[in-house]
């Protein structure tokens, strides 16, 4: 296992607080996360907004297409409504300044529903990044489906981390670590059913990390941390937490 393993707060302390929000941010600090992990992408009017879904049917009070709704009009809704809790969706830059007041890292995932939708999403994120400071720079790793996009982020801002994000059985059979090359990746981050100790292998010696998603089983995150994944993406993790010292405890006994 990397000495310098992460641990993700899936979307946040998302079993423990309304995903995407900034309450599951912080908690995620608090139960021990290294980094928190968070979906980003733009309302109607091209502002950056933190929430998972292409709709804000399933976590908020309201419904359509973020794509197609106004920040203002997102800004009203609750992002806590299923936890009965007052929580508004965040913008990139209160999550950004979360992360810097609570000195951990991120990984921001780019979201969109098209390779169209996806470069103009990079496009503001990049005008957003360019602002960072050197100690937030260091902190940020930006992952995305759309690989496209994140060649055109790296292609632009050379000194980004960048992690390739694979998904489907596809996957099985091409060639992610090649893939991840090709971007100038610094890590793959594979779904946990692509996980086999070759793949751990291959990208190992191919200088990639691997950071799996999405891992809350405890059965399960002992079985990564033994394969010797570099992250592990979690709802839960505070567990990672707990398996991780007891997996160094047993190392070094």
């Amino acid at each position: 296992m990397c000495e310098s393993f992460t641990i993700f707060a899936h979307r946040g302390a998302r079993g423990h607080a309304p995903e995407n929000t900034l309450l599951a941010f912080s908690l995620a600090f608090d139960l021990g996360a290294d980094a928190i992990e968070f979906d980003v992408q733009r309302s109607s009017d091209g502002q950056l907004v933190v929430i998972h879904d292409d709709t804000v049917d399933r976590t908020t009070n309201g419904h359509g297409y973020v794509r197609e709704t106004p920040f203002e009009k997102l800004r009203e809704l609750n992002a806590g409504v299923r936890w009965n809790t007052p929580q508004r969706i965040p913008t990139l830059a209160e999550t950004l300044a979360l992360v810097e007041a609570r000195g951990g890292a991120m990984n921001l995932e780019l979201k969109a529903d098209s390779r169209g939708d996806a470069l103009a999403t990079a496009a503001i994120i990049e005008s957003a990044l360019v602002e960072l400071n050197q100690p937030m720079r260091a902190r940020l790793l930006l992952s995305s489906f759309e690989l496209d996009a994140v060649a055109w982020l790296k292609s632009r801002l050379p000194w980004l981390r960048v992690g390739a994000l694979f998904t489907g059985s596809q996957w099985r059979k091409e060639d992610m670590v090649s893939r991840a090359l090709d971007l100038d990746a610094e890590a793959i981050h594979p779904n946990i059913r692509l996980i086999l100790p070759e793949l751990v292998e291959r990208a190992h010696a191919a200088r990639l990390r691997v950071n799996v998603w999405t891992a809350n089983r405890r059965p399960t995150i002992r079985r990564l941390l033994a394969l010797g994944v570099d992250g592990i993406f979690s709802d839960a993790p505070e567990r990672v937490v707990i398996e991780r010292a007891r997996f160094a405890a047993r190392e070094t006994a």
